[in-house]
């Protein structure tokens, strides 16, 4: 087995240093590292090719996305397998080598998700975490089946076929790329121990873009229709009661029953599933936090929709990469 860590980077000069460290300190030692810069302005390529000189480090400079970054870094990679990680997280020593015991283990696995955690500042990050990530998301098939690329590896072979990151998508690419793989039958296996840390949106606009950015890329490619149309339908009865409010004042307790439920049926037990009793400041938090992700979503979902309808290109896109138009014809989704 040869192998390959490929990650890919843009303007990231305060922490990249702090990552390629981490990725030359792993207790497995790569075939390669090659780093994918997505022509960096910040001083970023300079201490990319500094570490290169010394360390042996292949750096490759070049307008792209992400996707674009990733293929390229495949396409280039001399391994047979490639371990993905991204600029910006810090990579566990043993990653590497979990990933790698989890291949050899499995010696028909055309992927290993691997893991990952967050390397949390304070109550508002925490509580982000709490809000926008599964409890106890490990133990479900969803660590198994959607990896972040930000800790994932694969065949080479695994790539190709699938015909490699969905480059004509900004955001939601890594999961689409997931969906290509197990419609084409690929084995999947999970790698608890194989783990990436990342810092999560340190503010309320930070953590806006990114939802907005992922619920844009779902909606553009029919990714989780069916959550995101029950949320807009939700929300829109409980804006058209509000807005109806000056001339019709009882619509403003339809909007508060109609909250309330929703606040019963979906926030409440999420929240206290993933937040203690003994840390009720936390649970207002998570709760506000959930109510605030779900109403930028549905921005995102409508700004993604009409991408959609405005450009048949991601249609044509689409159909090319996997046969269908849109994710929910699949039974894979």
């Amino acid at each position: 087995m040869k192998v390959t860590i490929i990650a890919t980077v843009r303007n990231e000069r305060q922490t990249i240093a702090t990552f390629l460290d981490s990725l030359l300190a792993q207790t497995y030692r790569p075939d390669e590292i090659l780093i994918v810069d997505g022509a960096s302005s910040d001083g970023t390529l300079e201490i990319l090719y500094d570490y290169a000189t010394r360390h042996g480090i292949r750096v490759i400079s070049q307008p792209c996305n992400i996707a674009q970054g990733r293929n390229i870094g495949v396409e280039q990679a001399s391994g047979s397998h490639l371990a993905v990680t991204d600029a910006g997280c810090r990579v566990e020593q043993n990653w590497l080598e979990e990933i790698v015991s989890c291949f050899a283990d499995n010696p028909d696995a055309d992927v290993v998700a691997g893991n990952f955690s967050f390397d949390t500042h304070n109550a508002f990050e925490e509580a982000v975490v709490l809000a926008t990530f599964q409890p106890k998301r490990h133990t479900t098939e969803i660590a198994r089946y959607y990896p972040s690329s930000r800790s994932v590896a694969f065949t080479k072979q695994a790539w190709k076929e699938a015909g490699g990151y969905p480059e004509w998508l900004y955001a939601a690419e890594d999961t689409l790329f997931n969906i290509r793989l197990r419609q084409l039958g690929m084995q999947f296996v999970f790698c608890h121990d194989a783990i990436v840390s990342w810092r999560p949106r340190e503010t309320w606009w930070a953590l806006a873009r990114q939802r907005i950015n992922f619920s844009r890329g779902n909606a553009r490619v029919g990714i989780g229709m069916s959550g995101y149309l029950i949320n807009l339908r939700l929300h829109s009865l409980i804006a058209l009661m509000l807005l109806a409010g000056p001339w019709l004042p009882w619509t403003y307790l339809v909007a508060l029953a109609v909250f309330l439920w929703h606040l019963n049926h979906h926030l409440w037990p999420q929240t206290t599933a993933a937040v203690p009793a003994n840390r009720p400041f936390m649970r207002v938090r998570v709760l506000a936090i959930k109510e605030f992700v779900r109403i930028v979503n549905l921005w995102g979902f409508m700004l993604g929709r009409w991408d959609r309808r405005r450009d048949a290109s991601f249609i044509d896109n689409q159909r090319r990469y996997m046969g269908v138009e849109s994710v929910d014809e699949l039974s894979v989704d």
